[in-house]
Protein backbone atom coordinates (compact mmCIF):
# COMPACT_ATOMS: atom_id res chain seq x y z
CA UNK A 1 0.00 0.00 0.00
CA UNK A 2 2.82 2.52 0.90
CA UNK A 3 4.44 1.88 -2.94
CA UNK A 4 0.29 2.34 -4.36
CA UNK A 5 0.29 5.48 -1.93
CA UNK A 6 3.72 7.03 -3.07
CA UNK A 7 2.88 6.28 -6.69
CA UNK A 8 -0.78 7.92 -6.58
CA UNK A 9 1.08 11.27 -5.30
CA UNK A 10 3.71 11.48 -7.53
CA UNK A 11 1.29 10.87 -10.49
CA UNK A 12 -1.11 13.42 -8.88
CA UNK A 13 1.71 15.92 -7.69
CA UNK A 14 3.22 16.00 -11.91
CA UNK A 15 0.12 16.25 -12.73
CA UNK A 16 -0.76 19.04 -10.65
CA UNK A 17 2.61 21.01 -11.52
CA UNK A 18 1.92 20.95 -15.28
CA UNK A 19 -1.83 21.99 -15.21
CA UNK A 20 -3.17 25.79 -15.24
CA UNK A 21 -2.00 28.02 -13.10
CA UNK A 22 -4.72 28.11 -10.34
CA UNK A 23 -3.37 29.83 -7.21
CA UNK A 24 -4.31 28.40 -3.61
CA UNK A 25 -4.26 30.64 -0.55
CA UNK A 26 -2.21 27.65 1.65
CA UNK A 27 -2.99 30.00 4.96
CA UNK A 28 -7.06 29.10 4.19
CA UNK A 29 -6.07 25.91 3.67
CA UNK A 30 -4.13 25.12 6.68
CA UNK A 31 -5.65 27.63 9.07
CA UNK A 32 -6.50 24.63 11.03
CA UNK A 33 -5.07 20.87 12.44
CA UNK A 34 -7.65 19.38 9.97
CA UNK A 35 -6.74 16.74 6.85
CA UNK A 36 -9.86 18.10 4.49
CA UNK A 37 -9.94 21.72 3.41
CA UNK A 38 -12.96 23.26 2.32
CA UNK A 39 -12.16 22.89 -1.80
CA UNK A 40 -14.91 26.22 -2.08
CA UNK A 41 -12.70 28.06 0.28
CA UNK A 42 -9.17 27.32 -1.19
CA UNK A 43 -9.18 28.96 -4.66
CA UNK A 44 -8.30 32.60 -4.94
CA UNK A 45 -6.95 35.24 -7.24
CA UNK A 46 -3.35 35.11 -8.03
CA UNK A 47 -3.36 38.75 -5.53
CA UNK A 48 -3.91 36.73 -2.52
CA UNK A 49 -1.31 33.83 -3.04
CA UNK A 50 1.27 36.77 -3.35
CA UNK A 51 -0.03 39.25 -0.49
CA UNK A 52 2.16 38.32 2.17
CA UNK A 53 3.82 35.62 1.15
CA UNK A 54 7.57 36.20 2.06
CA UNK A 55 6.33 37.66 5.69
CA UNK A 56 7.13 35.60 8.66
CA UNK A 57 5.27 35.37 12.18
CA UNK A 58 5.37 33.43 15.40
CA UNK A 59 1.47 33.01 16.56
CA UNK A 60 1.29 32.09 20.73
CA UNK A 61 -2.23 31.23 21.54
CA UNK A 62 -3.47 28.68 24.50
CA UNK A 63 -5.80 28.06 27.25
CA UNK A 64 -6.42 26.39 30.66
CA UNK A 65 -9.44 24.33 31.72
CA UNK A 66 -10.34 23.30 35.21
CA UNK A 67 -12.63 20.71 35.73
CA UNK A 68 -14.62 19.42 38.43
CA UNK A 69 -16.62 16.07 38.40
CA UNK A 70 -18.99 14.37 40.38
CA UNK A 71 -20.44 11.10 40.00
CA UNK A 72 -22.44 8.36 41.45
CA UNK A 73 -23.04 4.81 40.94
CA UNK A 74 -26.02 2.70 39.97
CA UNK A 75 -26.00 1.33 44.09
CA UNK A 76 -26.21 5.09 45.06
CA UNK A 77 -29.49 5.27 44.06
CA UNK A 78 -30.81 2.38 45.17
CA UNK A 79 -29.10 2.44 48.72
CA UNK A 80 -27.35 6.18 49.19
CA UNK A 81 -24.10 5.50 50.65
CA UNK A 82 -20.75 8.05 50.26
CA UNK A 83 -18.77 4.82 48.66
CA UNK A 84 -20.94 4.53 45.84
CA UNK A 85 -19.93 8.23 44.93
CA UNK A 86 -16.76 9.55 43.39
CA UNK A 87 -14.76 12.70 43.14
CA UNK A 88 -12.64 13.45 39.64
CA UNK A 89 -10.54 16.91 39.32
CA UNK A 90 -7.82 17.96 36.70
CA UNK A 91 -6.34 20.59 35.59
CA UNK A 92 -5.13 21.10 31.72
CA UNK A 93 -2.97 23.66 30.46
CA UNK A 94 -2.48 23.89 26.17
CA UNK A 95 0.11 26.33 24.31
CA UNK A 96 0.15 26.22 20.74
CA UNK A 97 2.95 27.75 18.73
CA UNK A 98 2.18 28.41 14.87
CA UNK A 99 5.24 29.88 13.01
CA UNK A 100 4.27 31.02 9.30
CA UNK A 101 7.47 30.68 7.18
CA UNK A 102 8.42 32.07 3.77
CA UNK A 103 6.85 30.77 0.74
CA UNK A 104 3.75 29.54 2.95
CA UNK A 105 5.79 27.39 4.76
CA UNK A 106 4.50 26.83 8.29
CA UNK A 107 5.60 25.10 11.70
CA UNK A 108 2.63 24.06 14.34
CA UNK A 109 3.53 22.76 18.16
CA UNK A 110 0.14 21.83 20.60
CA UNK A 111 1.64 21.66 24.26
CA UNK A 112 -0.27 20.12 26.80
CA UNK A 113 -0.03 19.52 30.36
CA UNK A 114 -2.37 18.13 32.79
CA UNK A 115 -2.48 17.61 36.49
CA UNK A 116 -5.04 15.28 38.41
CA UNK A 117 -5.12 15.95 41.92
CA UNK A 118 -6.32 12.42 42.49
CA UNK A 119 -2.79 10.92 41.91
CA UNK A 120 -1.06 12.87 43.87
CA UNK A 121 0.08 11.07 46.93
CA UNK A 122 2.86 12.65 49.09
CA UNK A 123 5.54 12.97 47.88
CA UNK A 124 4.68 11.37 44.34
CA UNK A 125 4.86 13.72 41.28
CA UNK A 126 3.03 11.01 39.25
CA UNK A 127 0.00 13.65 39.71
CA UNK A 128 1.22 15.49 36.44
CA UNK A 129 2.08 14.75 33.00
CA UNK A 130 2.58 16.24 29.58
CA UNK A 131 2.19 15.24 26.08
CA UNK A 132 2.51 16.92 22.35
CA UNK A 133 -1.37 16.07 20.56
CA UNK A 134 0.45 17.85 17.34
CA UNK A 135 3.55 18.48 15.73
CA UNK A 136 4.29 19.00 12.51
CA UNK A 137 5.74 20.94 9.44
CA UNK A 138 3.43 22.77 6.25
CA UNK A 139 5.14 22.98 2.91
CA UNK A 140 4.55 22.88 -0.33
CA UNK A 141 5.57 22.77 -4.43
CA UNK A 142 4.50 25.82 -6.45
CA UNK A 143 1.91 25.83 -4.03
CA UNK A 144 -0.01 23.23 -6.10
CA UNK A 145 1.08 20.14 -3.94
CA UNK A 146 0.93 20.87 -0.29
CA UNK A 147 2.57 18.75 2.53
CA UNK A 148 1.98 17.91 5.90
CA UNK A 149 4.70 15.90 8.20
CA UNK A 150 4.50 15.12 11.81
CA UNK A 151 1.82 14.04 14.22
CA UNK A 152 -1.24 15.13 13.26
CA UNK A 153 -5.30 15.32 13.62
CA UNK A 154 -7.06 14.23 10.10
CA UNK A 155 -10.62 15.56 9.54
CA UNK A 156 -10.93 12.65 7.63
CA UNK A 157 -15.43 11.59 7.13
CA UNK A 158 -18.07 14.07 6.58
CA UNK A 159 -20.22 12.61 9.57
CA UNK A 160 -20.86 14.49 12.44
CA UNK A 161 -20.10 12.18 15.15
CA UNK A 162 -20.13 8.53 13.51
CA UNK A 163 -17.54 8.22 10.85
CA UNK A 164 -16.90 4.78 9.40
CA UNK A 165 -14.65 5.65 6.97
CA UNK A 166 -12.00 6.96 9.35
CA UNK A 167 -9.31 4.38 9.67
CA UNK A 168 -6.77 6.55 10.30
CA UNK A 169 -7.30 8.68 13.56
CA UNK A 170 -7.12 6.68 16.68
CA UNK A 171 -8.45 8.91 18.95
CA UNK A 172 -11.89 8.73 18.43
CA UNK A 173 -15.11 11.30 18.85
CA UNK A 174 -15.87 11.85 22.32
CA UNK A 175 -19.34 12.19 23.14
CA UNK A 176 -18.74 13.78 26.35
CA UNK A 177 -16.89 17.35 26.71
CA UNK A 178 -13.22 16.41 25.87
CA UNK A 179 -10.78 17.31 28.51
CA UNK A 180 -7.53 18.12 26.32
CA UNK A 181 -7.18 17.98 22.78
CA UNK A 182 -7.65 15.16 20.22
CA UNK A 183 -4.07 13.00 19.91
CA UNK A 184 -3.05 12.95 16.61
CA UNK A 185 -0.89 10.35 14.63
CA UNK A 186 2.49 10.46 13.18
CA UNK A 187 2.77 10.35 9.38
CA UNK A 188 3.07 12.41 6.07
CA UNK A 189 -0.33 13.52 4.41
CA UNK A 190 -0.32 15.19 0.74
CA UNK A 191 -3.33 17.10 -1.19
CA UNK A 192 -3.50 18.88 -4.21
CA UNK A 193 -5.99 21.03 -5.46
CA UNK A 194 -7.77 21.32 -8.76
CA UNK A 195 -9.72 24.41 -8.85
CA UNK A 196 -12.50 23.98 -6.66
CA UNK A 197 -13.98 20.96 -8.46
CA UNK A 198 -10.93 18.06 -7.69
CA UNK A 199 -9.18 17.17 -5.00
CA UNK A 200 -6.62 14.31 -4.29
CA UNK A 201 -5.57 13.28 -0.82
CA UNK A 202 -2.78 11.05 0.57
CA UNK A 203 -1.62 9.86 4.07
CA UNK A 204 1.05 7.70 4.62
CA UNK A 205 0.46 6.58 8.68
CA UNK A 206 3.53 5.85 10.25
CA UNK A 207 1.98 5.56 13.76
CA UNK A 208 3.59 2.81 15.83
CA UNK A 209 5.32 1.44 12.89
CA UNK A 210 9.08 0.07 13.17
CA UNK A 211 9.33 -1.42 9.61
CA UNK A 212 8.27 -0.03 6.26
CA UNK A 213 6.51 -2.48 5.22
CA UNK A 214 4.00 -1.48 8.00
CA UNK A 215 3.12 1.47 7.06
CA UNK A 216 -0.28 2.16 6.58
CA UNK A 217 -1.81 4.37 3.27
CA UNK A 218 -4.81 6.23 3.02
CA UNK A 219 -5.94 8.04 -0.25
CA UNK A 220 -9.05 10.29 -1.42
CA UNK A 221 -10.32 11.31 -4.45
CA UNK A 222 -13.05 14.18 -4.09
CA UNK A 223 -15.35 15.55 -6.30
CA UNK A 224 -17.35 18.66 -5.90
CA UNK A 225 -20.56 18.87 -8.13
CA UNK A 226 -22.70 22.24 -7.30
CA UNK A 227 -23.29 21.71 -3.46
CA UNK A 228 -22.47 18.41 -3.27
CA UNK A 229 -19.35 16.85 -2.21
CA UNK A 230 -18.45 12.83 -3.53
CA UNK A 231 -15.28 10.90 -2.56
CA UNK A 232 -14.01 7.59 -2.65
CA UNK A 233 -11.48 6.20 -0.83
CA UNK A 234 -9.16 3.39 -0.01
CA UNK A 235 -7.41 2.24 3.12
CA UNK A 236 -4.35 -0.19 3.76
CA UNK A 237 -2.41 -2.18 6.12
CA UNK A 238 0.70 -4.34 4.87
CA UNK A 239 -0.72 -7.95 6.13
CA UNK A 240 -4.44 -7.26 4.65
CA UNK A 241 -6.75 -6.84 1.84
CA UNK A 242 -7.54 -3.12 1.72
CA UNK A 243 -10.63 -1.17 2.99
CA UNK A 244 -12.67 1.07 0.75
CA UNK A 245 -14.94 4.07 1.45
CA UNK A 246 -16.90 5.94 0.00
CA UNK A 247 -18.85 9.72 1.12
CA UNK A 248 -20.86 12.31 0.12
CA UNK A 249 -22.19 15.19 1.83
CA UNK A 250 -24.80 17.66 0.08
CA UNK A 251 -27.94 19.72 1.37
CA UNK A 252 -31.69 19.51 0.18
CA UNK A 253 -35.18 20.67 1.20
CA UNK A 254 -33.00 23.11 3.78
CA UNK A 255 -31.39 19.70 5.31
CA UNK A 256 -27.50 19.19 5.38
CA UNK A 257 -27.26 15.58 4.51
CA UNK A 258 -24.46 13.61 5.04
CA UNK A 259 -23.48 9.80 4.54
CA UNK A 260 -20.06 7.42 4.46
CA UNK A 261 -19.78 3.84 3.86
CA UNK A 262 -16.59 1.79 3.74
CA UNK A 263 -16.28 -1.98 2.98
CA UNK A 264 -14.27 -4.52 5.02
CA UNK A 265 -13.68 -7.47 2.70
CA UNK A 266 -12.36 -9.25 5.92
CA UNK A 267 -12.89 -8.00 9.49
CA UNK A 268 -11.24 -9.27 12.29
CA UNK A 269 -13.14 -8.82 15.64
CA UNK A 270 -11.81 -10.34 18.96
CA UNK A 271 -14.50 -10.63 22.31
CA UNK A 272 -14.44 -11.12 25.40
CA UNK A 273 -16.63 -13.23 27.95
CA UNK A 274 -17.27 -15.98 30.82
CA UNK A 275 -17.25 -19.41 30.80
CA UNK A 276 -17.79 -21.07 33.48
CA UNK A 277 -16.53 -18.03 35.64
CA UNK A 278 -13.43 -17.87 33.38
CA UNK A 279 -12.77 -15.49 30.89
CA UNK A 280 -13.12 -16.56 27.58
CA UNK A 281 -11.38 -14.67 24.32
CA UNK A 282 -12.90 -15.59 20.84
CA UNK A 283 -11.75 -14.73 17.46
CA UNK A 284 -13.87 -14.36 14.69
CA UNK A 285 -13.62 -12.99 10.75
CA UNK A 286 -16.19 -11.56 9.20
CA UNK A 287 -15.75 -11.37 5.01
CA UNK A 288 -17.21 -8.38 2.95
CA UNK A 289 -18.59 -6.37 6.15
CA UNK A 290 -20.10 -2.94 5.85
CA UNK A 291 -20.19 0.43 8.31
CA UNK A 292 -22.32 3.23 7.39
CA UNK A 293 -23.08 5.92 8.47
CA UNK A 294 -25.70 8.76 7.78
CA UNK A 295 -27.16 12.41 9.11
CA UNK A 296 -29.55 14.79 8.56
CA UNK A 297 -29.03 18.25 9.85
CA UNK A 298 -30.77 21.71 10.26
CA UNK A 299 -30.87 25.39 11.72
CA UNK A 300 -33.26 27.44 12.77
CA UNK A 301 -34.92 30.78 13.00
CA UNK A 302 -35.97 31.38 16.75
CA UNK A 303 -37.34 34.53 17.76
CA UNK A 304 -35.81 36.58 14.87
CA UNK A 305 -32.44 35.17 15.39
CA UNK A 306 -31.03 33.56 12.33
CA UNK A 307 -29.76 29.88 13.37
CA UNK A 308 -30.25 30.20 16.85
CA UNK A 309 -31.26 26.31 17.18
CA UNK A 310 -29.03 24.05 15.56
CA UNK A 311 -29.76 20.06 15.90
CA UNK A 312 -28.15 16.79 14.15
CA UNK A 313 -29.57 13.73 14.11
CA UNK A 314 -27.08 10.44 12.94
CA UNK A 315 -27.37 6.76 12.65
CA UNK A 316 -24.89 4.34 12.26
CA UNK A 317 -24.86 1.02 11.05
CA UNK A 318 -21.43 -1.41 12.47
CA UNK A 319 -21.86 -4.78 10.24
CA UNK A 320 -19.33 -6.59 12.24
CA UNK A 321 -21.07 -5.72 15.56
CA UNK A 322 -23.00 -8.01 18.10
CA UNK A 323 -26.53 -8.95 18.36
CA UNK A 324 -26.15 -9.84 21.93
CA UNK A 325 -28.61 -7.28 24.26
CA UNK A 326 -25.90 -7.42 26.95
CA UNK A 327 -22.02 -6.95 26.92
CA UNK A 328 -21.75 -10.36 29.30
CA UNK A 329 -18.74 -8.18 30.94
CA UNK A 330 -20.43 -7.96 34.21
CA UNK A 331 -18.34 -10.88 35.95
CA UNK A 332 -14.86 -9.33 34.87
CA UNK A 333 -15.79 -6.33 35.97
CA UNK A 334 -14.01 -6.58 39.62
CA UNK A 335 -10.55 -7.90 37.62
CA UNK A 336 -10.44 -4.88 35.61
CA UNK A 337 -11.28 -2.20 38.63
CA UNK A 338 -14.34 -2.68 39.42
CA UNK A 339 -16.80 0.43 39.32
CA UNK A 340 -14.59 3.30 41.07
CA UNK A 341 -11.83 2.07 38.05
CA UNK A 342 -14.74 2.07 35.17
CA UNK A 343 -12.79 4.52 32.72
CA UNK A 344 -9.55 2.64 33.23
CA UNK A 345 -11.73 -0.82 32.98
CA UNK A 346 -12.86 0.39 29.54
CA UNK A 347 -9.29 1.18 28.70
CA UNK A 348 -7.67 -1.93 29.26
CA UNK A 349 -10.07 -3.76 26.58
CA UNK A 350 -9.60 -1.10 24.47
CA UNK A 351 -5.73 -1.95 24.81
CA UNK A 352 -6.24 -5.36 23.93
CA UNK A 353 -8.56 -4.95 20.90
CA UNK A 354 -11.49 -6.18 23.09
CA UNK A 355 -13.92 -2.79 22.86
CA UNK A 356 -14.03 0.46 20.67
CA UNK A 357 -16.85 3.04 22.53
CA UNK A 358 -19.93 2.81 20.62
CA UNK A 359 -18.63 0.15 18.21
CA UNK A 360 -19.94 -2.95 19.46
CA UNK A 361 -23.42 -3.31 18.73
CA UNK A 362 -25.04 -3.15 15.19
CA UNK A 363 -27.21 -0.40 15.21
CA UNK A 364 -26.56 3.52 17.04
CA UNK A 365 -28.49 6.34 16.67
CA UNK A 366 -27.61 9.90 17.90
CA UNK A 367 -28.93 13.32 18.50
CA UNK A 368 -27.41 16.99 19.17
CA UNK A 369 -28.74 20.10 20.06
CA UNK A 370 -27.48 23.80 20.70
CA UNK A 371 -29.71 26.40 21.38
CA UNK A 372 -27.52 30.09 21.42
CA UNK A 373 -28.13 33.18 23.35
CA UNK A 374 -30.66 31.39 26.01
CA UNK A 375 -31.98 34.41 28.13
CA UNK A 376 -28.52 36.56 26.86
CA UNK A 377 -26.28 36.29 24.08
CA UNK A 378 -23.44 34.63 26.27
CA UNK A 379 -24.87 31.93 27.05
CA UNK A 380 -25.93 28.32 25.55
CA UNK A 381 -27.84 25.40 26.23
CA UNK A 382 -26.75 22.04 24.46
CA UNK A 383 -28.48 18.93 24.68
CA UNK A 384 -27.00 15.62 23.00
CA UNK A 385 -27.92 11.73 23.51
CA UNK A 386 -26.67 8.44 21.61
CA UNK A 387 -27.90 5.00 22.08
CA UNK A 388 -27.29 1.31 21.49
CA UNK A 389 -30.08 0.48 19.89
CA UNK A 390 -29.72 -2.98 19.86
CA UNK A 391 -28.99 -3.62 23.68
CA UNK A 392 -31.53 -0.62 24.35
CA UNK A 393 -29.25 1.73 26.61
CA UNK A 394 -28.28 5.41 26.24
CA UNK A 395 -26.00 7.84 26.88
CA UNK A 396 -27.30 11.49 27.81
CA UNK A 397 -25.95 14.91 28.43
CA UNK A 398 -27.26 18.33 28.87
CA UNK A 399 -25.42 21.45 30.09
CA UNK A 400 -25.25 25.30 30.50
CA UNK A 401 -22.12 27.50 29.16
CA UNK A 402 -21.23 30.94 29.60
CA UNK A 403 -18.36 32.55 27.99
CA UNK A 404 -17.53 36.35 28.11
CA UNK A 405 -16.02 38.40 25.27
CA UNK A 406 -12.44 38.32 27.05
CA UNK A 407 -12.66 34.43 26.31
CA UNK A 408 -13.57 32.85 29.76
CA UNK A 409 -15.76 30.26 30.27
CA UNK A 410 -17.96 28.63 32.58
CA UNK A 411 -19.88 25.53 31.94
CA UNK A 412 -22.21 22.64 34.26
CA UNK A 413 -22.75 19.35 32.36
CA UNK A 414 -25.03 16.88 33.44
CA UNK A 415 -24.25 13.28 32.15
CA UNK A 416 -26.52 10.10 32.37
CA UNK A 417 -26.16 6.38 31.59
CA UNK A 418 -29.07 4.48 31.16
CA UNK A 419 -30.66 1.29 30.16
CA UNK A 420 -30.51 -2.68 32.01
CA UNK A 421 -27.37 -3.61 33.82
CA UNK A 422 -24.47 -4.78 31.80
CA UNK A 423 -25.33 -3.22 28.53
CA UNK A 424 -22.34 -1.11 26.85
CA UNK A 425 -23.52 2.49 28.56
CA UNK A 426 -24.52 1.19 32.04
CA UNK A 427 -21.79 -2.00 32.07
CA UNK A 428 -19.18 0.16 34.12
CA UNK A 429 -22.13 0.70 36.97
CA UNK A 430 -21.94 4.40 36.90
CA UNK A 431 -25.38 6.18 36.67
CA UNK A 432 -24.84 10.11 36.55
CA UNK A 433 -21.96 12.64 36.65
CA UNK A 434 -21.62 16.39 37.16
CA UNK A 435 -18.99 18.22 35.61
CA UNK A 436 -18.25 22.06 36.36
CA UNK A 437 -15.87 23.38 34.05
CA UNK A 438 -14.04 26.84 34.23
CA UNK A 439 -11.54 27.50 31.10
CA UNK A 440 -9.75 30.29 29.43
CA UNK A 441 -8.30 31.16 26.38
CA UNK A 442 -5.58 33.50 25.21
Amino acid sequence: MASLLLGSAVLAISTALQAQDIAVDENTLFADSSSLADSAAVTQGPAASASGAEAKSLGVSGSLLCLIQGSASRDFFASPDADSTGLYGAVVGDVVLDARLQRGFKAYLDFEVAYLPSQADAGSDSATSWRVPEAFLDANIAHRAYFRFGKQVLQWGRGYFFNPTDLVNTDRNSFFRRVGNREGVFGAKVHVPFGTVWNLYGFADAQGVGRIDSVAGAFRIERLLGGTEMSAMIWDRGGGPPVYGADVSTRFLGLDATGELALHPEFTKRTLSTAGGFPSLRTETETWTPRASAGLGRSFRVSGIKDRLTTVAEYYYNGPGSRNDRMGLKALLPLLGGTSGASSSATALAAQGLYQANSISRNYAAFFATFSRFMRSDITLSFNAIGNLDQSCALLSGGIAYRDLNDFGLSLNVNGFVGPEDTEYTWSGQAAQAQLIAEAAF
